[in-house]
């Protein structure tokens, strides 16, 4: 299986397997390297990084902000960002603040509705990594008050759902301020899924620099559209599986979605001239 996969999560986030375990598939399907993109979490990278380094194996760092523009969820993914300097840590951990605080007020929220959720129980599930959604659902599932992820999302915890709770979240033009001071190239998730086509232009003139063309929601038609798009503004063409593990609803498997492993130099390349014209 050729190619790097520009999109997976681990247990850092919302995926169901630990970078050890990431890092081994990749290189049993035979992918020539990974970008890991946890939400709104640097807590894999060192690991990832490390291990890479270890095996002679490409490991991109990376990550998924969740955004908001107009009521709407926008994710930025961001690449070979410096993620150790202090104002990176101060930022994703208000981030980590705001899930935390949201989680307790979604699961307060269920238990008012009758749904006996123990915070607790879902903290544990996250793990030490950034605790979410997901989490709720899952537990949802364990206790039989729902017969899939997909229901807990339609029904209780999905956007206007009666145990729904908005969060603080960046705006996408501040992910994008905050992944290109952070010496990083940020790049529109999945766009095809959000249907923000129109946000597009917007982004450009803030400084977007890539765009996610090929992704499992996306359909051939969405492909071209993207790939056009990236040519007529210079964006850097990237792709992935969004893997997140072995669970249900899973869209495919890791590796299901690549480019060239050539997205590596142009991620270099882009990153060098920002450093250069920074010393204009």
């Amino acid at each position: 299986m050729p190619g790097f996969d520009m999109h997976v999560h681990s247990t850092a986030s919302d995926g169901t397997l630990d970078v050890d375990e990431i890092i081994n598939l990749a290189i049993y399907t035979g992918l020539e390297g990974i970008a890991l993109t946890d939400h709104d979490t640097i807590g894999g990278l060192e690991r990832a990084e490390a291990l890479g380094h270890k095996l002679g194996y490409p490991v991109i760092p990376g990550i998924e902000l969740s955004t908001e523009h107009q009521d709407q969820e926008i994710h930025i993914l961001g690449y070979l960002f410096d993620y150790r300097l202090p104002r990176v840590l101060e930022k994703l951990q208000e981030l980590q603040d705001a899930r935390v605080s949201r989680i307790i007020k979604m699961v307060d929220k269920l238990s008012q509705l009758g749904y006996h959720v123990d915070k607790e129980e879902v903290f544990e599930l996250a793990g030490s990594g950034s605790v979410g959604r997901p989490h709720i659902a899952y537990v949802l599932l364990k206790k039989g008050y729902i017969s899939s992820i997909q229901e807990a999302f339609q029904r209780l915890i999905g956007r206007g759902c009666s145990a729904y709770i908005p969060r603080f979240k960046l705006s996408p033009v501040e992910a994008i301020a905050f992944i290109r001071e952070a010496g990083g190239i940020p790049v529109m998730a999945h766009p095809g899924l959000s249907s923000s086509d129109q946000l597009i232009p917007l982004l450009l003139e803030h400084g977007l620099m890539g765009i996610e063309v090929f992704h499992p929601d996306h359909k051939p038609e969405d492909e071209v559209r993207y790939l056009d798009m990236a040519a007529k503004y210079h964006l850097i063409v990237t792709g992935g599986s969004d893997f997140h593990g072995y669970k249900e609803g899973n869209r495919c498997s890791l590796g299901c979605k690549t480019v060239s492993p050539e997205i590596l130099s142009q991620l270099k390349f882009r990153k060098q001239m920002e450093k250069n014209n920074e010393n204009f």
